[in-house]
């Protein structure tokens, strides 16, 4: 029997409650930073979207092409090596990076402190701990 046959007949493993819900607050605390940012004109939308398709499957060529439909292959291989260095693009993707690997536990902290300080100053402590480079 091919390898390939066997893995697809196996399902995929369930995921955990602590999975789903490390997921959750992943997204949830992602949406409100980057409304904060987007809002204070720090980043676009553009650019996060760009960010999150270059992080989900790690072509620049592919995920410029995403975000930007009219450009041709050619067109969107030598500005996507451009876009990836623009400011705005670097400040989306030091952000997911950095809540990508918060914990569940102190992605459940940053929510109860969004609750209590506000996602300004919330947002203004993400930037200090990003430039400081603290995890």
């Amino acid at each position: 029997m091919d390898i390939y046959e066997y893995m697809a007949r196996l399902k995929p493993r369930e995921r955990t409650y602590a999975e789903r819900e490390n997921s959750m607050f992943y997204v949830y605390v992602h949406e409100l930073v980057t409304n904060e940012l987007i809002a204070r004109q720090l980043i676009t939308r553009k650019a996060m979207r760009f960010v999150i398709s270059y992080t989900t499957h790690g072509n620049k060529t592919k995920a410029y092409a995403e975000t930007h439909p009219f450009a041709s292959k050619r067109t969107a291989n030598v500005n996507a090596q451009k876009y990836y260095k623009r400011f705005d693009v670097y400040i989306a993707q030091s952000v997911t990076m950095h809540l990508i690997y918060k914990g569940r536990l102190e992605l459940a902290w940053a929510i109860k402190s969004i609750n209590k300080i506000g996602i300004e100053r919330y947002v203004n402590q993400l930037i200090q701990e990003i430039w400081k480079g603290k995890i």
